[in-house]
């Protein structure tokens, strides 16, 4: 039986090299905080609720009815989540070859030129995490998920408190700032809410001042008379730790925008105060690739990663294999009162 380059580039077969290729994939930060659901559909109904400060029972009388309470401060969101869909042929130079090769039989070059093809299909499938941290990054760091490409656009506000997005009355990046005073002010403050501020998030930007910072240098180095040029980043951290209970954490990674741009998950000079546990979930609905062609006579389709399809199919004009990567997904934000987002400049 002659293969060709349809019975051999398939969903299933590029879905596997995707896996293969992850096997020791370590999970993004916006996964363990925003960890993935399945939904049925495309709309996303999720609890925003308020800190589970305890509020004193309510006086009665003896053989008196009791009072319902109401629950407080909770909040329910509907919404519809965005559809995100892309394709790519493949690469014509790789096709060409491929199709000579099949005429050889000779399995190790031709497994060679799929390993090169698979590795260029799954760029959609890594493109697609990518939007995933994306979107959780930016509800972190903002409150807000701003999306716009191929004229279509959302805008998801998860109304984080006005008095939770801070800014510092002295800039950190000015070496005298009282760096633990402010940290120690949003813990007091949370706590008061019933929330109890342990971690904090934010990249090396923020670390840089705190290293730099002459206060947080001074303590340190008391028994030195504070005659230090420089300290490492893990002795500063751990001394925050140490004075506010708080622990940070550096997150640089970095993904390249629409426009080609290489852009920070986490934006400069922003530190997010965050309580244990997760914050959220991230929602994966079910595309129109999944409800319709999944188990569909002839179609050929994958799911990976929670819910993220993959379809591949043929075209005549060009000759070609085109592949299709699709989700429809959001993260909710059922904690998002109980985070503070904080811009370390005052401008």
């Amino acid at each position: 039986m002659n293969l060709s380059m349809f019975d051999l580039v398939t969903s299933s077969n590029v879905v596997a090299y995707w896996l293969e290729q992850n096997v020791n994939r370590q999970p993004m930060l916006g996964e363990t905080l925003f960890p993935y659901k399945r939904e049925i559909g495309i709309r996303l109904d999720w609890i925003k609720g308020a800190s589970n400060q305890p509020i004193a029972l309510r006086l009665s009388a003896f053989d008196a009815k009791a009072i319902r309470r109401d629950r407080e401060g909770i909040e329910q969101y509907t919404t519809k989540m965005p559809f995100f869909k892309e394709s790519m042929y493949i690469d014509e130079d790789l096709r060409q070859q491929l199709n000579m090769l099949l005429q050889t039989s000779n399995k190790e070059l031709i497994n060679s030129i799929l390993n090169r093809i698979f590795a260029d299909q799954i760029k959609l499938i890594n493109a697609s995490l990518v939007s995933l941290e994306r979107m959780r990054m930016e509800a972190l760091t903002s409150g807000i998920i701003t999306l716009a490409s191929n004229g279509v656009s959302y805008k998801y506000d998860y109304a984080v408190p006005a008095d939770q997005k801070k800014t510092a009355t002295k800039s950190w990046s000015d070496a005298s700032a009282d760096i633990i005073k402010d940290i120690n002010d949003i813990v007091t403050a949370m706590r008061a809410k019933g929330v109890d501020i342990t971690r904090a998030i934010c990249n090396n930007s923020v670390v840089n001042d705190i290293i730099k910072n002459t206060n947080i240098k001074n303590q340190i180095y008391v028994l030195a008379g504070g005659n230090i040029t420089s300290i490492s980043a893990t002795k500063a951290l751990n001394f925050i730790e140490q004075e506010t209970g708080v622990v940070l954490y550096s997150y640089d990674n970095v993904y390249v925008d629409e426009s080609g741009n290489a852009t920070k998950y986490i934006p400069d000079d922003t530190i997010v105060f965050i309580p244990d546990g997760t914050l959220g979930e991230t929602h994966m609905g079910v595309t129109p690739e999944e409800s319709d062609l999944l188990n569909k006579a002839g179609s050929d389709v994958t799911m990976v990663n929670n819910g993220v399809a993959v379809t591949a199919y043929g075209t005549e004009d060009p000759v070609n294999v085109e592949m299709k990567v699709s989700m429809v997904a959001l993260p909710s934000f059922e904690r998002a009162n109980e985070i503070v987002i904080f811009d370390t400049e005052t401008e």
